[in-house]
């Protein structure tokens, strides 16, 4: 008799029954959804109480305005479709960034799961078990490697595990996907944002001193390149902005150049877009070293078009191939490599120019807000936290500002 008191349907509860087939309780009422209709919706659990509490939470989102999705997508089906707006709408690295996180990670690991369904405990299921996997496995990652440096294609699991860079931004991908599933009201809430993961600590290049940018300078003085590694030492230009800065975006006269777009290899194809993000697009001073190294890259530049004649394609751009082409940026990396070992500086790094301004600009006492500026970061906390390395020497002379007095 209790069983079938609590089956009949009460004022205010929609209707609630028990499947004979599996004993399920049921919920149901007819509720707003997000397509602009009324619909008749179901709750599912295994006891009264708990189909109860969710159908009363479904009407009452209702009375709220909170629509019901209305379509029932898998995360697979959603991400899916997600990843095609994504490419219509951000930079083609950003889509390559991250569809390649839903193919490889989500997919394989949440991809059969109803979005509107989707839980944080299933996301913290899901992210202690990507941090668990290994990579090579998982992705096949040694099936392109030599046989003898085969791993777990051939039975010995290498156990190379994600970093925690790289679930931070898997997490981050989720995230945003549900963000966007929760604005076009297919779920309810993001889920993704109730799960926290860890902050990476960031390995940061200390960049060169002083004396090393001459040697590799000088080691790299009449190649095709030594004006480039000029400009990439004095304004801490990206590899992608070096290669995609133009003619057009710099002013000799006036001294300034403006940085405006960026060359990047994208699923096979060399890509001419706009910076990463509105703070990269600056215009920025030009000291008289870089104005002297430009003019000689100028010069250079005219004769290779003369040279190249009617092969000559015209970018506009200050450093290309022999043709006037867009450059390879692993070209320009394998460049640098050759460079480095002349100069004797094997373990230092193209992108190591770059922080090398930043931190000779702060040590020399430069304003953090006129440094973030310079090197066009968005804020200026990744100028004082990432880039930021004061030199022994300056904390030596720091400490020994301290005055105590004989007695103590």
């Amino acid at each position: 008799m209790a069983g079938a008191e609590r089956g009949r349907k009460r004022n205010g509860e929609g209707t609630i029954f028990q499947r004979s087939s599996d004993g399920m309780w049921v919920g149901a009422a007819y509720v707003h959804t997000s397509a602009g209709e009324i619909k008749r919706r179901r709750v599912y659990a295994s006891t009264f109480e708990g189909v109860r509490t969710k159908l009363l939470k479904l009407q009452a989102d209702d009375q709220a305005g909170i629509p019901a999705p209305d379509q029932r997508w898998t995360v697979a089906e959603y991400l899916e479709r997600w990843l095609a707006q994504v490419q219509e709408e951000k930079r083609a690295t950003t889509h390559r960034g991250y569809e390649s996180a839903a193919r490889l990670h989500i997919v394989p690991l949440l991809g059969a799961k109803r979005l509107d369904r989707l839980t944080g405990a299933d996301v913290r299921q899901f992210l202690t078990r990507l941090r668990a996997k290994c990579l090579c496995c998982a992705n096949g990652y040694d099936k392109h490697r030599d046989e003898e440096d085969r791993c777990c294609s051939v039975g010995r699991c290498c156990g190379r595990h994600p970093s925690v860079r790289q679930v931070q931004y898997v997490h981050a991908v989720l995230r945003n996907a549900l963000g966007n599933a929760w604005r076009e009201e297919l779920v309810s809430r993001n889920v993704a944002q109730l799960v926290k993961v860890p902050t990476p600590r960031y390995k940061v290049g200390k960049g060169l001193t002083v004396a090393q940018v001459r040697t590799l300078l000088d080691a790299a003085k009449d190649t095709r390149w030594h004006s480039a590694y000029v400009v990439t030492a004095t304004l801490g230009l990206r590899r992608g902005e070096l290669l995609g800065l133009r003619w057009r975006d710099i002013d000799l006269d006036a001294g300034t150049v403006d940085i405006a777009q960026t060359v990047q290899r994208v699923q096979g194809r060399l890509l001419v877009e706009s910076t990463k993000t509105e703070a990269s697009e600056a215009t920025i001073p030009l000291p008289k070293v870089t104005r002297k190294a430009l003019e000689a890259q100028r010069e250079q530049q005219e004769k290779e078009r003369i040279d190249a004649r009617e092969c000559w394609r015209d970018h506009d751009l200050v450093f290309c191939t022999q043709i006037g082409t867009p450059v390879e940026p692993r070209a320009l990396n394998r460049d640098f490599d050759k460079v480095r070992a002349r100069a004797g500086l094997p373990g230092v790094r193209l992108h190591d120019l770059r922080h090398t301004v930043v931190t000779l600009l702060l040590n020399l006492g430069v304003p953090p807000h006129i440094v973030q500026a310079i090197a066009r970061h968005a804020d200026v906390d990744v100028t004082m936290s990432i880039y930021a390395h004061p030199d022994l020497d300056a904390m030596r002379r720091a400490m020994e500002s301290i005055a105590w007095e004989e007695d103590l």
